[in-house]
């Protein structure tokens, strides 16, 4: 980790250290049937035997055709998804007040270690939460309270990969939620000799490698994830708190290639809520809400662009920018960069788009995003 991120890990550890939320630790014992649980990576192969080679996602194939049929033992996924959250990370709300402290490394395509920091959070209630992201490239402490959300430090609205920092630890479950029109099958997968009891999530028409969470035999522990895009996830050392499930150390790949390193430095019950931890300082901007920009929303449903003949020969990327609703269909599209002549067929399509609703404090909230159409 770069000497500036070490400097801000000392930074919020010396702050954890002397919080007016007092932490009792917890001592998270392993999972269920986890004691002597394997690590698992995402590699082609694995010399150890006590390591388990989940082999990378480098290509997939599309089945267009909707031949599959719905089997009698397919899983409702909304319930499924609902029952496990509540078992794995801490984002159901029957846990007590906690605090977790995260430390990340963010890498680019080239294994290149891009950005370093530290994830905090003081957890007491879903309106009554501290975050604060401590980084290189990226500084600033949420409240929410009862009056709203307030901010201090950065302005803008943690982007795609600061969000996913938190989700892979705290709500494993966030990509799933976001899917519409899916369903689920159980899958017996085999890694490297390694049996993982899998669920599938896809569509009647289905790809190669869809979207999968699998877990520990007769185990409620999460293991691994194939995600949005190119996005495997290996979850480790995975510990038991307040009866749920949580690892320590969580991987991501996109393409087979490092993209995430997140760490568990300190997970402990808040032994005594006090209020006055999560009052903004006067100089936090807020409350926050209304319309959002900067933030990243998956679209759960989108439509094919109908290029003009003559531009469908070409390889262009039209950006268009976009309101999204706060029931998560597209307001207003406005093209602003590529062949103009591809502008409309790309707003025409962005239109039909519908995104989850971005909620703040849990309640939905307009988006300003921008969205690429690519013809490649």
């Amino acid at each position: 980790m770069p000497k500036q991120a070490d400097f801000v890990l000392l930074s919020i550890l010396v702050l954890a250290s002397s919080a007016v939320v007092h932490g009792q630790e917890s001592h998270p014992a392993p999972a269920n049937g986890l004691a002597n649980q394997k690590t698992l990576i995402v590699a082609t192969e694995t010399k150890s035997e006590s390591v388990v080679a989940v082999p990378p996602i480098t290509s997939l194939s599309i089945n267009l055709r909707a031949d599959k049929k719905l089997s009698a033992d397919a899983i409702d996924l909304s319930s499924w998804i609902a029952k496990e959250a509540a078992l794995n990370g801490l984002q159901s709300t029957d846990v007590l007040p906690w605090h977790v402290v995260v430390t990340y490394d963010q890498f680019d395509e080239d294994g290149d270690n891009v950005h370093s920091g530290v994830y905090e959070e003081y957890w007491a209630g879903e309106k009554k939460y501290k975050r604060i992201y401590k980084s290189d490239n990226f500084n600033q402490t949420d409240y929410a309270a009862d009056k709203g959300l307030f901010r201090q430090g950065d302005q803008q609205w943690p982007d795609r990969v600061q969000s996913q920092v938190r989700s892979e630890v705290i709500a494993p479950f966030y990509y799933a939620a976001t899917l519409q029109g899916f369903h689920g099958r159980n899958v017996v997968r085999t890694f490297s000799g390694y049996k993982l009891q899998c669920v599938f999530i896809e569509r009647d028409s289905g790809i190669s490698d869809p979207t999968q969470y699998c877990f520990e035999p007769d185990s409620s522990a999460l293991r691994y994830t194939r995600g949005f895009g190119w996005f495997q996830t290996v979850y480790n050392r995975v510990v038991q708190f307040q009866g749920h499930n949580l690892a320590q150390e969580v991987d991501v790949t996109d393409g087979g290639k490092p993209y995430l390193k997140l760490r568990v430095e300190t997970l402990e019950l808040i032994s005594q809520v006090e209020d006055a931890h999560f009052i903004p300082p006067p100089d936090a901007v807020g409350p926050l809400g209304d319309r959002v920009s900067g933030v990243h929303l998956m679209p759960t449903k989108t439509s094919i662009t109908q290029w003009p003949a003559s531009l469908r020969p070409q390889h262009f990327t039209v950006t268009v920018e976009i309101v999204i609703g706060k029931d998560g269909h597209v307001m207003s599209v406005h093209a602003i960069s590529g062949p103009s002549g591809g502008y409309k067929a790309c707003e025409d399509a962005v239109r039909k788009w519908v995104f989850p609703p971005y909620l703040v404090l849990d309640k939905p909230v307009e988006v300003e995003e921008k969205v690429l159409c690519s013809n490649n």
